[in-house]
């Protein structure tokens, strides 16, 4: 999408969000980084900075999620106070506030930890709150909508016998994700904010919701994003080295058998993607991760 195209859906969807609730917001810019090429920047009539993104599913689920991010940031969790739910013409949109934050910088060894620790501060978050879901699985046969397994089956020799390891998996281990933690179910370094002395701040794009479980369940995510990096041509070895220091982290906290139902998880939610839209190179180092941490 070129800058003039994508100007003009921005201010579609400022507009639209403008006329539903009467916010009075004006565009000030747009982030480059991001789900769906970034978020909208705004400004409220009373100077205060705001952010406008997609929600990802439909509209009962984006109220949850804002109303399960307004419990926890009522008990001082570092998440974005969402002021908004509107209804677009082709899905749901979150208006909520701009936290500040350093601009982005390559992750360290030194910021993964930042990362871990601020995710630890969900711990215990939503004991009160049994009502809030866990994290699909779609570990079993069938599960999930686009379906996940059917890629697998027909694409390679290579990738059903990743997917029978999956059912393997399912069916000797646990299909929930136990726990009573706040979990970020796409925790890229991308969606964690820091300050100019690598501290963690704030976990924001909440846009695929907000569940209830192993709040380190959110770590193999941020893993599994890091491999992007690892992969590149030009691959920085700082960006190598905090990839090989979350290995560590994960092998150090979570036991063998859970962590290869989280990778099972997450390798049958990014692989079949890939199968459908990447270029084979891809698909083959998807491939490679997923033959390595299921085995």
């Amino acid at each position: 999408m070129d800058s003039t195209s994508s100007a003009a859906q921005d201010h579609e969807v400022v507009s639209v969000i403008n006329s539903r609730t009467g916010a009075g917001l004006r565009i000030v810019g747009r982030s480059l980084h991001g789900r769906l090429g970034g978020a909208i920047y705004a400004e409220w009539p009373d100077g205060r900075q705001a952010v406008v993104t997609r929600f990802l599913g439909p509209r009962a689920e984006a109220d949850r999620t804002a109303e399960v991010l307004a419990y926890v940031r009522d008990r001082g969790l570092p998440v974005p106070r969402h002021d908004l739910v509107v209804d677009l013409h082709d899905g749901v949109a979150f208006v909520q506030e701009r936290l500040a934050s350093a601009p982005p910088r390559r992750l360290t060894p030194a910021r993964v930890d930042a990362l871990v620790e601020i995710n630890d501060r969900f711990a215990g978050a939503l004991a009160a709150r049994p009502d809030v879901p866990a994290p699909p699985l779609h570990l079993a046969r069938g599960g999930g909508s686009p379906p996940r397994h059917e890629a697998l089956e027909v694409h390679s020799q290579r990738s059903r016998r990743v997917l029978d390891e999956i059912h393997r998996i399912s069916l000797r281990e646990p299909r929930d994700i136990a726990g009573v933690d706040l979990v970020h179910v796409d925790l890229s370094a991308a969606n964690v904010l820091f300050d100019e002395h690598d501290r963690a701040t704030a976990v924001v794009d909440w846009n695929l919701g907000a569940y209830r479980g192993d709040r380190l369940f959110a770590l193999i995510q941020t893993r599994f994003d890091r491999e992007w990096f690892i992969r590149a041509p030009d691959a920085d070895p700082v960006e190598n080295a905090a990839a090989a220091h979350l290995d560590e982290i994960l092998l150090d906290r979570i036991s063998p058998a859970t962590l290869r139902v989280y990778w099972a998880r997450w390798m049958l939610h990014h692989l079949p993607r890939a199968i459908r839209s990447a270029s084979s190179e891809v698909v083959n180092w998807h491939l490679d991760m997923a033959e390595s941490r299921l085995a």
